[in-house]
């Protein structure tokens, strides 16, 4: 399975966007919505979550999932200086 990179640029265009490369793009496409209700989407999915961005009610879930998590269809990056967007605030 293929699909779009997230940056044209990339030297590696068959990597799974980040979270934050995640919202970028939705927001430019006109999807505002919330990095929590992403977060969310993606848990229940049992997709990876850097938990910087997972609302604390989730957060426990979010340890599993991340802890157990064996696909290939996300990666996890767990980030020192979170992304910031003006509609998006990492917990």
């Amino acid at each position: 399975m293929t699909h779009p990179p997230s940056n044209p640029d990339d030297p590696d265009p068959n990597r799974w966007p980040t979270f934050a490369e995640l919202v970028v793009r939705l927001h430019g496409e006109g999807i505002y919505i919330h990095p929590d209700q992403l977060a969310e989407f993606l848990l229940s999915h049992g997709l990876p979550v850097d938990l910087c961005y997972v609302p604390d009610r989730l957060k426990q879930k979010a340890e599993a999932v991340n802890s157990h998590y064996q696909g290939d269809m996300a990666r996890l990056e767990e980030m020192n200086d979170p992304f910031w967007h003006p509609l998006v605030v990492p917990y």
